[in-house]
C-alpha cells in the first residue's frame, strides 16, 4: 500500500518524487493485440502510471516483446518467413495497438534486435554466469518428444494433451485454465498438433535452475501481497517439478546455448529469458531515469511493479521472483499484479479463431471513443474474477453513464463558466471531498492488488455529485480532470487544458488558480448503439451472425 501522505493536493509536493518501474507483459509478436490483453495488465499499468505522474512521483513504463516464444516458429511456418521478419512487424504493430489505447510506454524493447539484441545477450551471458558459481544451475535427463517426419521437437506449440493438474486441454509447457506449468513428459494424452507427428519419445539433455527455497519463495511472495490462491498455484508447480526452472529447450529460434547431445538444438528457454529481461528493463530505468543504477539492485528503492496474467504466474514468481532470490545480488518485484483472463461474449479471446476485438480496430472506430472503451475495461474486477466483455453490455454503459449521464454535467458546467475569468478559491468542504476520493483512487491503484474498478468508483461518486457542480463548476470541472485522468486521460487533459492548464494534470499545480478558456468547445460522449460496434466484432460474435 502507499505510504504516500493524506491531503494528496494540499501536501502535493512536499515529498520527494518516488521512482517507479513498471513492466507489463511482453507480448509474442505473432499477432496483434486484442482487448483482451488491454483489459488486464496494460491497463493496470497505465492507470497507476497516470496517477502516479499526476501525483508527482516519477514512473517509467518498460517492456518488449517475448521474441523467443516458441509460438513464434509456428507463425514462421505458416507464413514462410523467417521469426525475425514477423517479430519486427508485429514489434511495430503492438505498439501501435497500445498507443490506439493510450498505453503510454518509455521503452519498448525488441530483444532480437539493435540497440537492445546485444545488450539483452549480456545480460542473459551474465545471469547464467553468476548462477552456475552459485551452484543454481543444473542438468537433468528428461523425455521429450520428437517427429522424424517434421524433423523436430514437438514441444511448444506443436503437442497438445491434457493438464496433469487440472485436466483442461494444455500444451506442452503450461495449461491456461488453471495456470500450471509442467514438463512435456507430464502432459496427459500427448500428441503432435499443427501437422506434426508420429511422435517418438527421446531422452535429452536439459538445463534447469535448482529450485529456490521455497520457505523464501512463500514469504516473499507473501511480502509483495501475492493473493492465496496464486501462491497455491505455485506450490503445486513445485510439489510436481521439484521447483526447478527450465534453462534451455530444444529449439532452434533462440538465444544459442551449449549443446550436450549431438544433433539437438538448445537454446535459451522464453521462462528463463524472462529473468534477464527484467534485470534489462532495470538497466533501461537507471539509464532513462538518470539514477544510472540498475531499479533491482539491492540498495535501489526503485518501485518495481510487474503486471501479468494468470496463465503468467508461474513463470514470473518461480522464474523471476524465485531466481532472483538465487542470483542473490538482485531485489525481486516489490509488486506483481495479477489478473484473471478477460473474455468476449463468454468466451476466451481467441487469436487462432478469429475471436478478438482488436485494439487498434475499436480505437479508429467512428463514434466509438477509446476513453469510453478504457472506461468499461476499468469496471472489470479482474483481480478476483474473469469477465467477459458483451457488446450490448458496453453500448448500456457508454449510453447511461457516459452520454446520459456523465455529458450533461459537463455541459453544464461549461455553461456555467461561460464569462468566467478567475474562479474564487474552492471551498474546503468540496477539497475534502475530492481529497478523499483521490485518496481512495490512490489505494485502489497504488498498492499490491490493484482495483481499477475501486478507483472508477472514486471518480464516478466524484461527477455524479451535482452539488459539488453548483457549489462551484470549476472546481468540480477541476475534480473530473484529476480523477478522471487515470481512466479517460484524454478527457482529463482537455479539461485541465480548458480551464488554463498546460499539459497533464498535476496535483501539485490543482489549487493555482487559472483562467478557463473564453470559448470552451463542447464535452462529453454521443450515444452509441450495437451497429457502432458490428464492424469490429468477429465472425463469431452473435451480433455479427444475425
Amino acid at each position: 500500500m502507499s505510504t504516500r501522505s493524506t491531503g494528496l493536493i494540499r501536501n502535493a509536493g512536499t515529498l520527494p518524487p518516488r521512482h517507479y518501474l513498471l513492466v507489463p507483459p511482453e507480448p509474442t509478436p505473432n499477432g496483434r493485440l486484442h482487448l483482451g490483453h488491454i483489459a488486464g495488465p496494460y491497463l493496470r499499468s497505465d492507470m497507476l502510471s497516470r496517477f502516479a505522474r499526476m501525483r508527482g512521483d516519477l514512473p517509467l513504463t518498460i517492456t518488449g516483446i517475448d521474441v523467443y516464444e516458441p509460438y513464434m516458429t509456428l507463425k514462421s511456418a505458416v507464413d514462410g518467413r523467417p521469426e525475425g521478419e514477423i517479430a519486427a512487424e508485429y514489434h511495430a504493430l503492438i505498439a501501435e495497438d497500445l498507443a490506439a489505447m493510450d498505453i503510454g510506454l518509455d521503452a519498448f524493447i525488441n530483444p532480437a534486435e539493435e540497440p537492445w539484441r546485444t545488450a539483452f545477450e549480456d545480460e542473459v551471458a551474465g545471469c547464467l554466469r553468476r548462477l552456475r558459481e552459485r551452484g543454481a544451475v543444473t542438468t537433468l535427463r528428461e523425455r521429450v518428444p520428437y517427429s522424424p517426419a517434421a524433423g523436430r521437437f514437438a514441444v511448444g506449440p506443436w503437442l497438445s494433451g491434457r493438464c496433469p493438474d487440472c485436466g483442461a486441454d494444455a500444451g506442452s509447457y503450461f495449461c491456461e485454465s488453471c495456470g500450471g506449468h509442467f514438463r512435456p513428459e507430464n502432459l496427459r494424452d500427448p500428441e503432435g498438433t499443427n501437422g506434426v507427428g508420429p511422435l517418438q519419445w527421446r531422452e535429452i539433455t536439459s538445463l534447469f535452475l535448482r529450485p529456490a527455497d521455497p520457505h523464501d519463495l512463500g514469504a516473499r511472495m507473501a511480502g509483495i501481497g501475492v493473493p492465496a490462491r496464486y501462491q497455491e498455484t505455485v506450490k503445486r508447480y513445485l510439489s510436481r517439478e521439484g521447483g526447478m526452472v527450465r534453462v534451455s529447450a530444444p529449439e532452434s529460434w533462440g538465444i544459442p546455448l551449449d549443446q550436450a547431445d549431438p544433433g539437438v538444438p538448445r537454446t535459451l528457454f522464453p521462462y528463463a529469458g524472462i529473468f534477464m529481461f527484467a534485470r534489462l528493463t532495470g538497466a533501461v530505468h537507471g539509464s532513462l531515469s538518470g539514477t544510472g543504477v540498475n531499479a533491482f539492485d539491492p540498495g535501489s528503492d526503485v518501485v518495481t511493479v510487474t503486471s501479468l496474467g494468470v496463465d503468467n504466474v508461474v513463470p514470473t514468481l518461480v522464474c523471476i521472483v524465485g531466481t532472483s532470490l538465487l542470483h542473490g545480488d538482485m531485489k525481486t518485484y516489490d509488486r506483481t499484479l495479477i489478473n484473471e483472463f478477460y473474455g468476449l461474449e463468454g468466451e476466451k479471446f481467441s487469436t487462432s479463431r478469429g475471436h478478438v476485438i482488436g485494439a487498434a480496430d475499436i480505437a479508429g472506430t467512428p463514434n466509438v471513443d477509446v476513453d469510453a472503451v478504457r472506461y468499461f475495461l476499468a469496471g472489470t474486477r479482474l483481480e478476483e474474477r474473469r469477465e467477459s466483455m458483451e457488446p450490448e453490455s458496453f453500448v448500456e454503459t457508454v449510453n447511461r453513464r457516459l452520454a446520459d449521464g456523465l455529458t450533461p454535467l459537463l455541459e453544464r458546467a461549461r455553461r456555467t463558466l461561460a464569462g468566467v475569468s478567475v474562479p474564487e478559491a474552492i471551498s474546503d468542504g468540496q477539497l475534502a471531498r475530492l481529497e478523499a476520493l483521490l485518496e481512495r483512487q490512490q489505494s485502489a491503484l497504488d498498492g499490491p492488488v490493484v482495483s481499477t474498478s475501486q478507483a472508477l468508483e472514486a471518480f464516478d461518486a466524484w461527477w455524479r455529485s451535482v452539488a459539488d457542480l453548483e457549489e462551484n463548476a470549476y472546481w468540480w470541472l477541476k475534480g473530473v480532470s484529476v480523477l478522471g485522468f487515470p481512466i479517460m486521460p484524454r478527457l482529463g487533459r482537455r479539461i485541465w487544458e480548458d480551464l488554463g492548464g498546460v499539459g497533464e494534470p498535476r496535483l501539485e499545480e490543482f489549487l493555482a488558480p487559472t483562467s478557463p478558456r473564453e470559448a470552451m468547445a463542447p464535452l462529453g460522449f454521443g450515444a452509441i448503439g450495437i451497429g457502432d460496434l458490428v464492424p469490429v466484432l468477429p465472425a463469431t460474435s452473435r451480433y455479427a451472425l444475425a
